[in-house]
């Protein structure tokens, strides 16, 4: 950087035109005068060329006068409010020609600063497209997607700016087509994706020339949907790629179809509770937690006292909505972060966020609350165990050093709570 500053500091102003001047790009330098309004300081050959006019009709007038019914007014907000802020842009649009003959310009325009760091002007590069050109290519492109025009079509260039949506896009998204058309994909971004997705998305487009995947989209009113992409390279007749198609279809109904199945996989039927299915999961990534972290946690087991007794004189319909009220207590008494599953029968398990003495100080006030609280019109009392994870277990000797604990408090005469010793 300092080499490119000494460097800078010795290139006389001729030279630094002859660059402009010999640019394949057309280059455009405004000041930056926002309340009297941007004016052109300067213009290359190739832009003159591209456009028709000569440098002394566009010297000292504002670049508006390029803009014309086509121009997006969208991407033409986004380019003043980055350039006030001293951001670089990049965007396209449609501009005019003298002769008002519509062109496509894509620009990457850059602020110049002085030594404060005050944004002095702008230097713009620009590459200009022919429309009426593009837009030959863009119907022969558009032709061989027509027939599948009910899913979602999107069309970028090879550096991401949408050069096409269809109807069904436009409407499932709420977009109207002219405030997408010319502006950068990446407005579509719901960022719920991080970056491995990506990373894998753009490895498989450049070495595959497609990628697949399920995406979560953003619409304008920026509700979230899932979104079924499949993205293919388009390539001109020399095999070269002039374009991406991404052709997609809404299956957020199938997702939460999905998702529901998935939950009711996981969850007992009848207390509501997370089943031994989903503890089996949560606590091998709570043993990881632990030895990656030391992530302290402890286990409870409670055990309803006789439970047999209740079933046998009452029926299974109380016994059932004892479980049912038991659960719901349970779980309105304990802190959002720590868990609670139904085991099987009249046993549940807790996976608390806490050493085994903050685990008993929780037991030993839910066993109070449980025998003081009427279940399903009866009061009932349970046995606790409590068991606190150490270095040499795994999830199946934690288990039964809490079970060990129950069993005691059971020996023990029941409506207890008994810790596992170290």
């Amino acid at each position: 950087m300092e080499q490119l500053t000494s460097l800078l500091n010795v290139v006389d102003e001729k030279s630094l035109y002859e660059v402009f001047e010999a640019s394949f790009d057309s280059v455009v330098v405004t000041d930056a005068n926002w309340d009297k309004g941007i004016q052109i300081l300067y213009v290359n050959k190739t832009f003159c060329e591209a456009t028709g006019y000569t440098k002394e009709e566009v010297l000292g007038k504002n670049p508006k006068m390029f803009q014309g019914p086509e121009s997006n007014y969208e991407v033409l907000q986004e380019l003043k409010e980055k350039l006030k802020k001293g951001e670089k842009f990049v965007g396209q649009t449609v501009n005019y020609k003298k002769n008002r003959a519509p062109y496509y310009v894509k620009w990457s325009i850059t602020p110049l600063k002085n030594k404060e760091q005050v944004v002095v002007g702008y230097v713009s590069f620009q590459r200009i497209t022919d429309k009426k050109g593009l837009e030959l290519k863009h119907e022969k492109l558009l032709s061989s997607i027509v027939d599948i025009s009910n899913n979602l079509i999107l069309v970028t260039d090879l550096e991401g700016f949408i050069v096409y949506i269809n109807n069904s896009f436009s409407e499932k998204l709420g977009y109207k087509k002219e405030e997408l058309i010319g502006r950068h994909s990446r407005v579509l971004k719901s960022h719920e994706q991080d970056k491995d997705f990506y990373a894998k998305m753009w490895h498989s487009i450049l070495t595959k020339g497609r990628f697949s995947d399920v995406f979560v989209s953003r619409k304008k009113d920026g509700s979230l949907f899932y979104d079924k992409k499949d993205i293919s390279t388009i390539v001109d007749d020399m095999g070269n790629p002039i374009y991406y198609v991404s052709i997609s279809q809404d299956i957020t109904e199938q997702m939460e179809k999905e998702k529901q199945l998935q939950t009711q996989a996981f969850k007992d039927t009848l207390t509501k509770l997370y089943n031994r299915r989903k503890y089996n999961d949560v606590i091998e990534e709570k043993l990881s937690a632990y030895h990656h972290n030391g992530d302290i946690f402890s286990l409870i087991l409670i055990d309803i006292d006789h439970f047999k007794k209740i079933n046998d004189t009452h029926g299974h319909d109380v016994g059932d909505a004892i479980l049912k009220d038991l659960a719901k207590f349970l779980k309105s008494n304990i802190r959002s972060d720590d868990l609670i599953f139904r085991w099987g029968g009249e046993e549940f398990v807790m996976i608390v966020n806490k050493p085994s003495g903050s685990a008993f100080l929780l037991a030993e006030k839910l066993r109070a609350a449980i025998s003081e609280t009427p279940l399903a019109y009866m009061k009932i009392t349970a046995s606790f165990g409590v068991a606190e994870i150490t270095h040499d277990m795994d999830a199946q000797t934690l288990f039964n050093s809490a079970d060990k604990a129950l069993y005691l408090a059971k020996e023990s005469g029941r409506n207890q709570v008994k810790v596992h010793k170290k």
